[in-house]
């Protein structure tokens, strides 16, 4: 039977503080805390400005719908998302920080739910997809010693959808909604459905296997000083 309670051996950074520890590892954890909500707080609220601020000039982010992508790519094509109707909402449930002792670096991974609206075709049938997920925030205090993150990724873990008048059901197309990701299939559904000239990435880790499982090596490595490409 898979063991489905354990992480892999050797993912785990012995070198970094969490919980607990130094009063100032405690307090740039907060600081830290503060810029990873900075992402549903700033782009929901179309802060650019303030959104930019989270990020090291340079940084990558990851979502279902871009794949890899530059932070400045990535807020152009957010705005021109939000220009054509999309509406991207988030929830912020909690987070944890691994840091290193020097508070050099450390990653956050910040539980959140991504909430998404359509109107599915052919119908028009108004949907929210809701994937809760854990961000993934690869951090990094500059010469100026400010924190700015490098690298986003995310671990999808579970989603539904749901109509938002109860008395319209869509229907699903079974064989497509079959091919797509457990852990986001119902976003990805809608948002190759929705979206123009969208193709959903199919490899983005989830709440198990092996991109998950590289996504915690990463995190690791990460820690440990070493320079990685996320």
């Amino acid at each position: 039977m898979p063991d489905l309670h354990s992480l892999p051996a050797g993912t785990r950074p012995t070198n970094a503080i969490r919980n607990n520890g130094p009063d100032e590892l405690a307090l740039e954890r907060f600081k830290l805390r503060e810029l990873a909500e900075g992402w549903p707080m700033y782009r929901d609220a179309r802060e650019w400005e303030n959104f930019r601020s989270l990020f090291h000039p340079g940084a990558f982010v990851y979502t279902t719908w871009s794949g890899r992508i530059g932070i400045e790519d990535f807020i152009k094509v957010s705005q021109d998302g939000m220009d054509q109707g999309a509406h991207i909402m988030h929830r912020v449930h909690g987070s944890s920080i691994d840091i290193t002792p020097d508070a050099r670096r450390a990653v956050v991974k910040m539980k959140a739910t991504i909430t998404q609206r359509f109107e599915l075709p052919p119908d028009g049938i108004v949907v929210d997809a809701e994937c809760d997920c854990r961000f993934c925030m690869f951090f990094e205090k500059d010469d100026s010693s400010n924190w700015g993150a490098r690298f986003v990724r995310h671990f999808y873990e579970k989603d539904k959808l749901i109509p938002v008048d109860p008395r319209r059901i869509p229907k699903l197309d079974d064989e497509k909604l079959d091919a797509l990701p457990a852990s986001y299939r119902y976003l990805a559904y809608c948002q190759e459905a929705c979206m123009p000239g969208v193709t959903v990435k199919k490899d983005m880790p989830q709440i198990r296997g092996n991109e998950h499982d590289d996504l915690l090596r990463q995190v690791k490595a990460w820690l440990e000083g070493e320079n990685i490409e996320v």
